[in-house]
């Protein structure tokens, strides 16, 4: 099976809003998430504040989920009303109905806990209740346990660009006929670890502020949240009588891993993944009516997409209107590719692309960014997802058209 693809529903929860309305609304207001942490003291980062996930899945059952869990399980608790798909009242749930999630760290707090208490006091003293939260793939597990999601269970580990591989292996899994319908994307929890490694790594922006592409841009901004997209083929959301407003269409990736943690300079794996998404969609750089950015204010890390962009769009790139998100709601990792579909989707439905928060100048004249929205005009976007243990990808998308 070759058919089309089509997104019939989102969820998303971040640091700048819940929903995809409020997600929309904020970046199009210039909202930054970034601030002092209210759990971590002296580093800033873009977190969910006094994150309760009760008006979403209730009371019953969430004592037992982490706040990884809680994030994939909210996100997909909107998509699945939003799609018409919840399974609250059935017995034991859809066997074509599953999901895919793409995460780096997983359940990294709950991780490290038990692996800390088991050393402290010895492993006759750990909680066995917790090891269900100890592997990568525990907050789809624990997501699908809640929502009675019976098909395909899978967590896809490539770095930032997770999200939007799990996107794609989604889509191809519904291509093969393989299930009727997925919830796809991912996720990501702010913890003392991860904001530890940001740290150690020297990759948090000390200005507290990331400004993608820009000349004085200093690191990055840590975020978390979880967005997922439910993806239908064609067929069986006509069945349902729903009409898709999205297309998932070419997908591109590489691997150009060259150190531990170091962007490669040349670009040459984010030209690969480029070229392919546009030969997989069968369209030419100029017919890209936006670009939904990877840069998050790393210095080596955005200028290698840029000379990347640079290379596969030549001369029609200052044409092209840009947003780097991420100056919005952090670099949220696994999360942040399908958090960047879902700007590119609403871009296109609106043919407005939000600005980028901060926006003053950017070192490359040839990149078309704004602090205000700028006008789309055109049916195709494209979304990068570029990071530094060297995993590199792009995807097409397209306006529904029936």
């Amino acid at each position: 099976m070759n058919g089309r693809v089509g997104v019939t529903a989102a969820g998303v929860i971040s640091a700048i809003g819940a929903g995809i309305e409020s997600f929309g609304c904020n970046l199009e207001s210039g909202a930054v998430a970034a601030a002092e942490s209210e759990r971590f003291p002296g580093v800033t980062v873009a977190e969910i504040k006094c994150f309760d996930p009760q008006p979403w899945l209730g009371s019953k059952g969430i004592r037992v989920l982490d706040r990884s869990a809680r994030l994939l399980a909210v996100a997909a608790k909107m998509a699945l009303d939003d799609a018409g798909l919840s399974q609250e009242n059935s017995e034991t749930g859809d066997p074509s109905l599953g999901l895919v999630c793409g995460t780096v760290f997983g359940s990294l707090h709950s991780i490290s806990s038990f692996d800390w208490s088991g050393l402290q006091e010895g492993p006759n003293w750990v909680n066995p209740t917790e090891f269900a939260n100890t592997v990568i793939n525990a907050p789809a597990g624990q997501a699908a346990i809640k929502h009675k999601l019976r098909g395909v269970n899978s967590t896809v580990c490539a770095g930032v660009a997770s999200g939007l591989f799990a996107i794609d292996y989604a889509a191809e899994f519904l291509r093969f006929g393989r299930a009727r319908a997925l919830l796809a994307g991912g996720v990501e929890e702010l913890c003392e670890e991860s904001v530890c490694g940001f740290t150690k790594t020297g990759a948090i922006s000390p200005s507290g502020t990331a400004r993608p592409f820009a000349a004085n841009r200093d690191g990055v901004v840590p975020g978390e949240g979880s967005a997922l997209l439910m993806l239908e083929p064609e067929e069986v959301a006509a069945e349902r009588g729903r009409i898709p407003w999205l297309e998932i269409l070419g997908f591109g990736f590489s691997q150009d891993a060259h150190a531990i943690c170091e962007f490669d300079l040349h670009g040459d794996g984010a030209t690969e993944a480029l070229r392919q998404a546009l030969e997989n969609s069968g369209i030419a750089p100029e017919q890209v009516a936006c670009i939904v950015s990877s840069a998050s204010g790393s210095p080596r890390g955005d200028a290698m997409e840029a000379r990347a962009l640079e290379r596969v769009f030549g001369g029609c790139l200052s044409e092209i209107p840009i947003c780097a998100p991420k100056a919005a709601f952090g670099e949220a990792m696994g999360a942040s590719g399908a958090f960047c579909a879902i700007v590119a989707g609403l871009s296109l439905q609106r043919q407005a692309i939000p600005p980028t928060a901060g926006f003053v100048q950017q070192e490359s004249s040839r990149l078309r960014l704004s602090s205000t929205s700028l006008p789309v005009s055109g049916e195709y976007a494209l979304v990068n997802a570029f990071g530094c243990d060297g995993n590199n990808a792009s995807l097409v998308i397209r306006l529904w058209k029936i």
